[in-house]
């Protein structure tokens, strides 16, 4: 069964292709006119089509997108490190929209749905604040929604400009605790490095680029004066501030420590509340 529904999405996308696009990967993409049924496998990318009015088109999201928009409830297909290959045929979408998160073995991921004629298009991690604005244009791109895009990509850097203070602020040594199982936090050249930056936060790792699992004994020598975590973590707070080895911490001594919007930790347009949160907390 499985395989007749591979030969016949095949040929409806051959006969139905318009558009060439060339994805994060390099890879070029042929996808049709008019996209009806698309599956979002990143929430960043979820939020960006449902902020742009187009839920409708998403007929499968990972598990964490549901918490999007209480109407994706129940199409939560997917878990977000992997592509269900059976689940997105089975769905027959007109485009999967991905990350590099979701495919572990780089391109190779990719080439069972080229063989079934399902185009997937792997958008580019932003790695600051203002490459949202790239993200929204590129998902408008893909879907041939530019308007809408347009719209959203200027709600966005006008509210982003008013929040990201322009004035000297005193800058705050700040770690942010992704995880603490291994301990994994962000150095530079991140979306969540910038958001830190761009509101008078100092981040602890800034030396280092990319995402990280630093040794204990290096957050204890850089003396972070404030720790944070994101809401789904919130119940770690109390526990960090009674963390044996930590209590000569500036932030633990003065208990700084704070769990801040969970968009936090999503590069979207609603990265924008987690901002407003963390800037208030710094001022």
């Amino acid at each position: 069964m499985l395989k007749k529904i591979m030969i016949l999405n095949a040929f409806i996308f051959t006969i139905c292709f318009s558009k060439i696009l060339v994805d994060s990967t390099g890879r070029k993409i042929q996808t049709p006119e008019h996209i009806k049924r698309v599956v979002s496998t990143v929430p960043s990318n979820t939020e960006i089509i449902v902020d742009m009015g187009f839920i409708d088109l998403l007929v499968g999201v990972d598990n964490y997108s549901e918490k999007v928009d209480e109407r994706l409830n129940g199409k939560g297909f997917f878990r977000s490190d992997d592509l269900n290959e059976e689940k997105i045929v089975e769905l027959m979408p007109d485009l999967v929209i991905t990350s590099y998160h979701n495919i572990k073995k780089g391109k190779e991921s990719l080439k069972f749905f080229d063989e079934v004629g399902i185009p997937v298009y792997v958008i580019k991690s932003p790695r600051n604040l203002y490459e949202i604005a790239d993200s929204v244009d590129e998902i408008g791109e893909i879907l041939n929604k530019k308007n809408e895009a347009e719209d959203l990509k200027n709600r966005f850097l006008k509210e982003l400009k008013e929040v990201a203070s322009s004035k000297e602020l005193k800058k705050r040594k700040i770690y942010f605790e992704i995880s603490d199982k291994p301990i994994y936090t962000t150095g530079s050249e991140t979306f969540l490095n910038d958001v830190l930056e761009s509101v008078g936060g100092e981040n602890i790792f800034r030396d280092n680029k990319g995402w990280i699992s630093p040794a204990l004994e290096s957050i204890l020598e850089r003396n972070p004066e404030v720790i944070l975590v994101s809401e789904d973590r919130k119940e770690t707070v109390e526990k960090i501030l009674k963390r044996d080895e930590w209590q000569d911490i500036s932030a633990i001594k003065n208990r700084k420590v704070y769990y801040i919007d969970e968009s936090i930790n999503r590069p979207s347009p609603r990265i924008l509340k987690a901002l407003k949160e963390l800037k208030e907390v710094l001022e």
